[in-house]
């Protein structure tokens, strides 16, 4: 792949079929790690840090809200998006969108509340 266009078509591409609710759960899980891969080449030839951590994010909350946490544990996903600490505010607000319905999913109560008051803090 030579660009960032290269890598985000890819990653499009992949992440519709994470979408498609006809393909098996693991197909679907499958097509999750090429779009991640793909988000990591974006990138790393362009595409800005703080949108492809966004899209990942979200990516990974969507997947735990449609396939379960036997796919993404919504523990470690919520602990990386509370740990990231660079991105600017417009994209905390779409990752506390997209993270929302999975803050019920936490297992340990304190990250659980800790999580609730980020998201409630970027509502």
């Amino acid at each position: 792949m030579s660009d960032a266009n290269d890598w985000e078509w890819v990653r499009v591409l992949a992440q519709g079929r994470v979408y498609d609710e006809d393909r098996t759960p693991v197909n679907r899980l499958a097509w999750a790690a090429v779009a991640l891969a793909a988000s990591h080449g974006a990138e790393r030839n362009g595409v800005r840090r703080a949108r492809a951590v966004a899209d990942r994010f979200a990516l990974r909350a969507r997947v735990v809200r449609s396939l379960g946490a036997w796919a993404v544990d919504p523990d470690v996903l919520v602990t990386d998006v509370l740990g990231e600490s660079d991105l600017p505010e417009r994209y905390r607000k779409s990752v506390a969108r997209a993270v929302e319905s999975v803050v019920p999913w936490v297992r340990d109560e304190a990250l659980r509340e800790r999580a609730g008051r980020w998201v409630e803090g970027r509502a």
